[in-house]
């Protein structure tokens, strides 16, 4: 038997899958690399995302109703909203887009953790909803946002 062979790292059956750069390991022994990463950046975003426009939605069900929310990588830059590098509302249309990319990397948050990204995800969806229905973010949810 080959000495070098049997020390290899791939020869070893019980050897723990590696780790790249502190991620997941590419490949998972059960289902393979078809199924996406529950914990991905665009799998929080849109999580995140989706349960601050169900919670608006069933809140404000008449003046949201029909409206189209969805999520985009990054803007095209014909927007004309308030934060047109953070989502765009277009009123004619009944629509408004977030921008997930730079929701994502905008700096200043005054703790950078799980909790005050989701916060700031959730921000902006009311932003975007705010602006389409014309009010401010306090008048939707009162003493939400009262940290930023």
């Amino acid at each position: 038997m080959n000495p070098q062979a049997a020390s290899s790292p791939a020869a070893s059956p019980l050897r723990a899958p590696s780790r790249r750069h502190g991620r997941r390991s590419i490949r998972s022994s059960i289902v393979g690399p078809g199924l996406s990463d529950p914990g991905s950046r665009l799998a929080r975003f849109e999580a995140d995302a989706r349960g601050a426009v169900e919670l608006l939605q069933s809140t404000f069900p008449d003046e949201l109703g029909g409206v189209q929310i969805g999520f985009q990588t990054a803007p095209n830059g014909r927007e004309e909203s308030q934060l047109p590098m953070l989502y765009s509302v277009d009123r004619a249309a009944r629509t408004i887009i977030l921008y997930r990319m730079p929701i994502q990397r905008a700096r200043g948050l005054h703790v950078n953790d799980e909790e005050h990204r989701r916060f700031f995800v959730e921000y902006c969806v009311y932003r975007a909803v705010c602006e389409y229905l014309g009010r401010e973010p306090w008048e939707l949810l009162p003493g939400r946002f009262d940290h930023y």
